[in-house]
């Protein structure tokens, strides 16, 4: 999975593009795939889960376009909640593949990336290609993360 911006920062309200595809796996292992952008919350109390854009290729679907090929996901991006990371809770947007194999196995990558405000536009920061931004050394893009899950019994 690619995200159209390097530096992982999309403007709240602005558009964010991706580009995804499956490869090693067998396109007849496959049963189905739901790409998804989403904000999830982690640190103390509950946490929260909120996806944003979402969308299923089913098997037929699947063997129409390959798996092989590579795929775009576009949606517009809200204007809120924005990336936050504090000491007791961190809100996390990121772009979340899941595979569906026919053993009953699941295959999940994330992508995460930082939604921003066009507020925290300063002097002396960082140009991107779609906003100026400055954020603390901590802040930068973390790389995206590969779980895989065993079916539940």
């Amino acid at each position: 999975m690619t995200l159209c911006n390097d530096d992982g920062l999309y403007r709240g309200g602005g558009e964010l593009s991706a580009k995804w595809r499956i490869s090693r796996v067998p396109l007849d292992e496959v049963q189905g795939v739901e790409i998804s952008v989403l904000w999830h919350t982690e640190g103390k109390g509950d946490e929260d889960l909120h996806v944003h854009h979402f969308q299923r290729l089913a098997e037929h679907q699947l063997r129409r376009t390959g798996l092989a090929d590579e795929q775009v996901i576009h949606c517009v991006l809200p204007a809120t909640p924005l990336s936050y990371h504090g000491r007791l809770i961190s809100l996390q947007w990121c772009v979340r593949l899941r595979l569906f194999l026919a053993n009953g196995r699941e295959i999940v990558a994330e992508q995460p990336f930082h939604l921003v405000s066009q507020e925290m536009v300063r002097p002396h920061s960082v140009v991107t290609d779609r906003i100026a931004v400055t954020l603390p050394k901590s802040a930068a893009a973390p790389r995206g993360k590969l779980l895989e899950h065993a079916p539940a019994s």
